[in-house]
């Protein structure tokens, strides 16, 4: 299966609205409706969660039940880190429109590519340099 970029963004904005007590955990599957992401089947979902954390992006403690889904407590600093820099959907076209015309599409370029068109667009709205 392929990383999908858009998706990772998808199941990031899905996860972060997660209603969550300080301190609790869940398990969550690709199958759960609240993550479910439309044009995408629910392996698709959880595949992409599970390179989600382990990538450092969520808060996935102990360990994994046996079958669907992941253990599921919180995004990490990384995570939301990422997700800010790529949630305003202008950066985010413009993210990936800059990371189509380098050809790749890893975590680090597209946060670099984020924030710098992040900057840019704070420029636009605000008329500051940052």
């Amino acid at each position: 299966m392929k990383r999908d970029m858009e998706l990772v963004r998808e199941v990031l904005m899905k996860l972060e609205a997660l209603p969550m007590r300080p301190g609790s955990m869940v398990v969550i599957s690709g199958y759960d409706e609240e993550m479910a992401v439309d044009g995408h089947t629910p392996e698709e979902v959880e595949y992409h969660m599970t390179m989600l954390r382990d990538a450092g992006f969520l808060n996935s403690p102990g360990a994994q039940p046996a079958g669907n889904g992941i253990t599921y407590r919180s995004l990490t600093w990384e995570g939301h880190e990422f997700l800010d820099t790529v949630r305003d959907p202008e950066v985010w076209k413009r993210t990936k429109e800059g990371a189509s015309k380098m050809g790749g599409w890893t975590f680090g370029l597209l946060k670099d590519l984020g924030t710098a068109y992040l900057k840019h667009v704070a420029k636009e709205r605000l008329g500051l340099d940052l």
